[in-house]
């Protein structure tokens, strides 16, 4: 065997062997070796340059063997060895913070997106970083990467933002804008894909294989796991939910909400709701405002929410016949009222589909992009330890 090759070998039972500890911990040297079939000396070097790294740590004793011989020591993996920054660029607000590498927010910053798109974006983004890494006594050397959530159709391979229409971005080119300001790599996705990678990770979708997540704001998006992976489509455009059609007779009539917005975007959004609401109210109101006045008894909030919803609730049934998902979960501005139209969303949903699915509100309040944008880099890293 060449030293190349022997080399090889050892950095990729390295990374088996931290994998191992971070998915089973706590665990002993001894369980490792069984569960990955590595020798019980080949484990525990390993195991010794781990804990030198700063990767792991030991946790006291574990339980005595049948025999009453010496109980094992235990391993755990550190979450704090290393950091992820994430990045969610929206249309109304730039949100960013430092996680460690079991999803916990350490740091968080935003701005208004609007006083910077011109203009400034990376530099401000660059300024909260460092406030940021200054407040956790962190160095660039302590941060493994970069995740960015864009909201817009994403070429993830090369970091090109291909139609953002919030942001009036065609062929942007985020990861080479962005490696500029910022000394490790970036990976850069459509926020609803990160959000759903969030949601796998840490959130209501943890451990599950098939998950859609529905985003309803000033449009309506959705990022699919399917098998267990994250599915993009042949051209990144996957889940563009917003153009589904839920009415054939309206769609002969259909102008959309705003250029570059699709039917059920123009007839099931937070914006459309909002713009239907003030055409017959005559006055400017938010999606926010519509709900409240729907809460307290207004009957034209109330005829715009429910076509909302029902037309809502055609697009998930068609979602939930397509792909049989283990769970759909609603995140965006419109489903912080989720609790006020759930049982007729649901009701829609199960009517016109062959299975009922649950449907959940997201897991994570504003720190949602943060998460899924660190989730991002760690699913497209190969390795937190690159050897």
């Amino acid at each position: 065997m060449q030293k190349s090759d022997a080399a090889s070998i050892k950095n990729t039972n390295k990374q088996l062997v931290l994998k191992c500890i971070r998915d089973f911990e706590p665990i002993s040297r001894s369980q490792i070796s069984k569960r990955l079939q590595i020798s019980k000396p080949s484990v525990s070097m390993i195991v010794e340059q781990l804990l030198q790294e700063g990767w792991i740590e030991e946790k006291g004793p574990g339980e005595s063997t049948i025999s009453g011989g010496r109980k094992p020591v235990h391993l755990v993996f550190n979450p704090r060895a290393a950091y992820v920054i994430g990045v969610d660029i929206g249309g109304t607000k730039v949100a960013a913070g430092v996680a460690c590498l079991n999803g916990e927010v350490h740091a968080y910053r935003e701005f208004s997106t609007n006083e910077h798109l011109k203009k400034g974006l990376f530099d401000r983004l660059q300024e909260e970083v460092a406030s940021m890494l200054y407040d956790l006594d962190l160095s660039n050397q302590d941060i493994l990467g970069m995740g960015i959530g864009v909201p817009g159709v994403t070429n993830v391979e090369h970091g090109i933002v291909l139609d953002a229409p919030s942001l009036n971005w065609k062929r942007y080119p985020v990861r080479k804008i962005a490696s500029e300001y910022f000394p490790y790599p970036v990976y850069v996705e459509n926020d609803v894909n990160t959000s759903v990678l969030g949601e796998k990770w840490l959130g209501a979708g943890k451990a599950l294989q098939n998950i859609i997540f529905i985003a309803v704001g000033t449009g309506i998006g959705s990022g699919m796991i399917l098998n267990g992976k994250l599915f993009r489509g042949s051209n990144y455009s996957a889940g563009e939910m917003g153009y589904i059609v839920t009415d054939y007779q309206s769609a002969k009539s259909y102008h959309p909400t705003y250029e570059g917005y699709g039917f059920l975007e123009s007839v099931a959004s937070g914006s459309s709701i909002g713009n239907k609401l003030s055409e017959i109210k005559n006055i400017r109101l938010t999606a926010k405002e519509a709900f409240m006045s729907w809460r307290k008894g207004d009957e034209d909030a109330k005829e715009v929410i429910e076509n909302a919803i029902e037309h809502l609730g055609y697009g998930i049934a068609n979602y939930v016949s397509l792909f049989d998902p283990d769970l759909v979960i609603l995140g965006g501005g419109v489903s912080e009222s989720f609790e006020d139209y759930k049982h007729s969303l649901i009701e829609i949903v199960e009517h016109f589909t062959p299975q009922s699915c649950k449907i959940v509100p997201s897991t994570f309040g504003k720190e949602a992009g943060i998460v899924g944008a660190a989730a991002l880099f760690l699913e497209e890293h190969n390795s937190i330890i690159q050897l």
